[in-house]
């Protein structure tokens, strides 16, 4: 069950100048903010949309009261799914009050309010954790990038650095506090979630991963209801001293719509075609951000006819040429497109879907 948020106000985003490069700029007159992506495209919410309204509408999370552990995990929508189910958004929650005991909670919420357990001089703020935040964390994360909380040295505001900001580290930082620009030393990427995290005592060197051991071979007419699909993404938030579970995760339905499989597997194959687990967590990533909607297909080498998954950077900033990994032969982008990335992972989630309609 996702809770929403009825007071945050919707974007209202125009088109205005254009920039330097010749490439159109957009702007939200509702927050005052940039809404503008990287190649000039239009952001579906505006840079500080994901300010408002959140104090209001949030969770609070008193994390003293689940000893058992809390975890966090933003709802990245399914790169497979045929439940017809609304996507979820926002953040799902799960709170233990006893190690390994049933869930208090699990839920997801619009937002959630934290606040260290012992407060300092310089960590008396609460912070307020969405959608937003958590995707940029993740794609940020998957990049195995540095990521840090800068605070604007104008106004205080913790700073969020989102879309193709998370993907890229930089040194100057526009405020979506005061819409000032401030730089730092060292490029970098800002999310409020590190700061969090260091309040509560999540520290990475503290974390535990274990890989998926189960195997997961299923044909899609047997779960009338659906299945979804994702690839397991690292806990915002992590306090249980369990380890976390890596590997694909995966939803099965019956016909009444009952979810009867809820599990993280190493291997999963369905109707006879196995998940490429590499190229589905590249998949996940790449379409949670806004620039690259439009941008990604599926390209076969033209000289040893293998399909190309670009990674890596290469997999986060379209372009023209590609190099095959197979026979090391470089290629352009056929057809008017120019620029892309290619993940054949675009011809899994067909393939399923031809099999699911017959």
């Amino acid at each position: 069950m996702t809770h929403p948020a009825p007071s945050r106000r919707e974007c209202l985003i125009e088109r205005t100048d254009n920039q330097r490069n010749g490439k159109p700029r957009y702007w939200c007159s509702v927050h005052r903010a940039p809404a503008t992506a990287r190649f000039g495209g239009r952001l579906d919410q505006c840079e500080s949309a994901y300010r408002d309204g959140v104090a209001g509408t949030s969770f609070p999370l008193e994390t003293e009261k689940y000893p058992g552990g809390v975890a966090l995990w933003g709802s990245v929508e399914a790169v497979y799914d045929t439940t017809g189910f609304a996507p979820e958004r926002g953040i799902h929650v799960h709170a233990r009050e006893v190690v390994g005991g049933p869930k208090a909670i699990d839920d997801t919420f619009d937002a959630v309010a934290l606040a260290p357990r012992r407060h300092t001089l310089f960590e008396e703020r609460t912070t307020f954790i969405n959608s937003e935040t958590a995707v940029a964390y993740y794609v940020s994360s998957f990049m195995s990038h540095n990521i840090g909380t800068l605070y604007c040295v104008y106004c205080g505001e913790a700073h969020l650095d989102a879309d193709w900001f998370a993907v890229k580290p930089h040194h100057r930082h526009l405020c979506h506090g005061c819409g000032k620009v401030f730089s730092v030393r060292e490029r970098g990427i800002s999310n409020p979630v590190i700061a969090m995290r260091a309040a509560l005592g999540d520290d990475d060197s503290n974390r535990e991963i274990h890989r998926a051991s189960r195997m997961l071979d299923v044909r899609q007419r047997d779960y009338p209801g659906g299945l979804q699909i994702w690839a397991s993404n690292v806990a915002l938030l992590w306090t249980s001293p369990e380890p976390e579970e890596e590997g694909i995760h995966v939803h099965l339905y019956d016909g009444d719509k009952n979810r009867i499989e809820d599990d993280t597997f190493a291997r999963v194959v369905i109707d006879g075609i196995e998940l490429n687990e590499g190229q589905l967590r590249f998949f996940m990533a790449q379409r949670s951000l806004t620039y690259l909607a439009g941008k990604i297909a599926s390209l076969i080498c033209p000289s040893c006819g293998e399909p190309h998954c670009d990674v890596g950077e290469a997999a986060f900033m379209p372009h023209k040429e590609h190099h095959c990994d197979f026979c090391g032969a470089r290629f352009d982008t056929p057809g008017r497109r120019k620029k892309i990335v290619s993940n054949p992972f675009m011809d899994t989630v067909a393939q399923l879907r031809r099999l699911a309609a017959n």
